[in-house]
């Protein structure tokens, strides 16, 4: 478990769309819709930074 912790390393740095406040907060910070934040985290992953190239790669 710890190996998992090393490799993502804190929880608060995913994105997370369990809550709706979550969501809102990534799609102000991203600068995307909810349908494409959703696409983009089913696609890449949660990382944000994984996801912020997948969301610039498709405009």
């Amino acid at each position: 478990m710890s190996e998992d912790k090393a490799r993502h390393g804190n929880d608060e740095l995913l994105v997370s769309l369990e809550h709706e406040w979550e969501r809102r907060n990534w799609t102000r910070w991203l600068n995307c819709s909810e349908p494409e934040l959703r696409h983009a985290v089913e696609s890449v992953g949660p990382d944000p930074d994984n996801v912020r190239r997948f969301l610039r790669q498709a405009r």
